[in-house]
């Protein structure tokens, strides 16, 4: 298994099309969510995945603000699940963050409802309440650093 990260403008179009391949299997279909999954957020954002021959396991991107930071699309692919893939990829998103940013910087994500508990283990807390994003409930997380 191999760790990649690239800027949109990096990408070959075979790893976009896994990025996006992968992205729409999980949250379009096996989510029934429809939505427009592809967005202008592709295009300033670092993505970061995992794959092995070839096929994406797990995947993120990054985006940057001045005053925060945050993340999305974070999946791995039902084939690759069990395998402890999703901690290991939060590592990473943290890991690249901290390179950029000094202690003192925000991270806030949007995370659906139920991953809320496993973004705690990483010292994320909920601010506000739940609400629907995408037909999904979410819940607004924050990690100072």
């Amino acid at each position: 298994m191999q760790w990649h990260e690239k800027t949109f403008q990096k990408l070959t179009r075979d790893e976009l099309w896994e990025i996006y391949n992968a992205r729409t299997k999980t949250f379009v279909v096996e989510q029934k969510r429809p939505y427009q999954e592809v967005d202008k957020v592709d295009k300033k954002a670092l993505h970061i995945w995992a794959e092995e021959d070839g096929h994406l396991l797990a995947y993120a991107r990054i985006f940057y603000d001045t005053d925060k930071t945050t993340f999305g699309r974070v999946l791995t692919t039902k084939e690759a699940r069990g395998k402890g893939l999703g901690k290991q990829l939060v590592q990473k998103i943290l890991e690249e963050i901290d390179e950029h940013f000094d202690h003192n910087h925000t991270i806030e994500i949007d995370a659906q409802e139920d991953k809320e508990l496993f973004y705690e283990k990483f010292g994320f807390h909920p601010v506000g309440s739940v609400y629907t994003f995408h037909q999904t409930p979410h819940i607004k997380m924050i990690l100072n650093q």
